[in-house]
């Protein structure tokens, strides 16, 4: 077979300063193959050193003629269109991002087969489950456990707390000109007990760990406070919630703060959050939250972080046990150097703290 000549436009040096710059091996070889035999080396090895045979390499030289080092990416084909027409596949998102109505459907999540039915009764297109998980994956849309949501939280009052947070806290400035700065906290208790919880873990691929979950019911409460911008906290380990708990805990924060420092501390509303008998140090200032929004108190992370890195899958005897691991926990959270900071990831605090 005669052999095919190769474009000399483009030189052998040039052809491999490309291939540094190359992503794709499959292209890479392809290129160093070409400069190969424009450089002089004979065809056969030219294709040896690129992984392939002589007739592969005739192919790519045809490709490379005709388009130049663009002709030997792979292109490849869009594939076969959806069955859906894109205001259909609009309309199926909008189902799914929605949900099911528990009373109106009767399940509480939409699965494949579900999905198919829908497709096929609402726009006679029929697909199997899995055509149906590939458009799911084409439509951005991945199986994932939802946020928990309170059923009495007020999205009014949660927005308008977030539009007003920053004029809270100029108003605790003009109400204490005697601070140099404001420090924002995030206060919530966190109750953990025997019982403990299942966390991820790597394992061998095809079976399943095993982890100890206590049955007995003796607990613990961490009444947790941190502070984002000097990545600390506080937090008091007692048996009880209560107002002389809560005391406790401000007395600690008060004793932390720098001087010249006030605290706005953002705090659910439980009756020891709201108790006459409360004492509030004059370096703190309460900023309760609207009710049932957790998802506005940066310190729920903090508390998710303590249980999954440190608490879950250990047996505790006793209430003393339980106790000395919430300490332990704590403390090593304390150690651990930027560990608050990005668990306590608040807009507001990263405005206001510098």
């Amino acid at each position: 077979m005669r052999a095919l000549m190769i474009r000399e436009d483009v030189p052998p040096g040039e052809l491999r300063r490309l291939a540094k710059t190359e992503d794709d091996p499959r292209v890479l070889r392809r290129v160093l193959a070409i400069a190969a035999a424009l450089g002089g080396m004979s065809r056969e090895a030219a294709a040896r050193i690129a992984g392939m045979d002589r007739q592969t390499l005739r192919d790519w030289v045809i490709r490379y003629n005709r388009g130049g080092p663009a002709g030997l990416s792979d292109h490849w084909g869009d594939g076969r269109p959806c069955r859906l027409a894109e205001g259909q596949q609009a309309t199926l998102k909008a189902i799914v991002l929605q949900g099911p109505d528990p009373e109106r459907d009767g399940v509480s999540t939409w699965r494949l087969v579900d999905l198919c039915r829908i497709v096929r009764e609402r726009f006679g297109v029929t697909y199997s489950e899995t055509g149906m998980g590939r458009l799911m994956h084409d439509l951005d849309l991945s199986w994932q456990t939802p946020r928990p949501r309170h059923a009495e939280t007020d999205r009014a009052a949660r927005e308008a707390f977030k539009k007003g947070f920053a004029a809270a806290l100029s108003q605790i400035a003009a109400d204490h000109p005697e601070a140099e700065r404001i420090e924002v906290w995030f206060q919530d208790e966190a109750r953990v007990g025997q019982k403990g919880r299942m966390v991820r873990r790597r394992f061998q691929r095809g079976m399943r760990p095993r982890m100890v979950k206590g049955q007995r019911c003796r607990s613990a409460c961490i009444f947790g406070a941190v502070c984002p911008a000097r990545d600390t906290g506080a937090a008091p380990v007692l048996t009880h919630v209560s107002v002389a708990a809560m005391n406790l805990l401000l007395e600690e924060v008060a004793a932390q703060l720098p001087a010249g420092t006030h605290a706005a501390m953002l705090i659910g509303n439980a009756g020891w959050h709201t108790a006459h008998d409360l004492r509030v140090p004059p370096n703190i200032t309460l900023v309760r939250l609207p009710p049932y929004s957790p998802e506005l108190n940066a310190i729920e992370k903090v508390r998710q972080y303590l249980r999954d890195r440190y608490l879950a899958g250990r047996p505790l005897p006793g209430t003393r046990a339980v106790i000395e691991a919430c300490r332990a926990a704590w403390n090593n959270l304390i150690a651990e150097a930027g560990r608050i900071r990005p668990l306590a990831d608040f807009e507001g605090a990263r405005k206001v703290n510098p």
